[in-house]
């Protein structure tokens, strides 16, 4: 119980540091600097450099949450109060691991595509890391919200991030269902496919991409 209340939370709030970390220098600041428009205005389609931006910004978020999973994944006997158990004494099987995987990489995208909206529309890194500021408190708030909700409903995991949050939780607890983990990865992908839409738009805009 532990650990499908806590971990959710930690592995979001890493995924989200992970974004912060990097999306706003890579989009805010070059169009600080200048160097965004010079790139806008190649022979290259907005969308493209969208999809460019997202997906070389979502490998290294990726990178640092499957880092992140690993930690707490072998961490767990600890957490449990065994230290010399094993990880498949723990009864997790290729099926969870998957699961964990798919969870986290549509949950990468998300959060990758929104900051990256947020850090095209600020003027500055500064701007965008205070816009980005609430998403990380909306995040653990969702999180716990798990907790309290009765997250036994196929519609539930429709929402994106509270079931990112729960789906997490059931693989740790072992108490998920498949529908509801593949619900969840594809609420998120078609999210994320929404926002990089938005966000190759907002290229397209130049008195968006072009305004200090």
């Amino acid at each position: 119980m532990l650990v499908s209340t806590v971990g959710p939370m930690l592995i979001l709030a890493m995924l989200l540091a992970g974004c912060v970390s990097v999306a706003p220098e890579s989009i805010a600041g070059e169009k600080e600097r200048g160097t965004f428009a010079m790139m806008l205005i190649t022979p290259v389609k907005r969308g493209y450099i969208a999809a460019g931006k997202v997906i070389s910004l979502s490998t290294i978020s990726l990178l640092s949450g499957l880092c992140s999973c690993a930690g707490i994944t072998l961490s767990l006997p600890k957490l449990v109060g065994e230290e010399n158990l094993s990880l498949s004494a723990l009864g997790y099987g290729f099926a969870e691991y998957a699961s964990l995987f798919g969870i986290v990489l549509s949950s990468v995208l998300l959060l990758v595509s929104l900051v990256s909206i947020l850090s095209a529309w600020a003027k500055s890194v500064k701007e965008a890391t205070a816009m980005i500021s609430p998403i990380m408190v909306i995040v653990l708030l969702v999180s716990l919200g798990t907790s309290f909700l009765p997250m036994n409903e196929w519609y539930f995991f429709c929402i994106p991030l509270l079931n990112s949050a729960a789906a997490l939780g059931g693989v740790f607890s072992m108490a998920t269902q498949p529908l509801f983990v593949v619900i969840t990865v594809l609420t998120n992908l078609a999210v994320a496919g929404g926002l990089m839409w938005v966000l190759s738009r907002m290229f397209c805009s130049e008195k968006i991409m072009f305004t200090k």
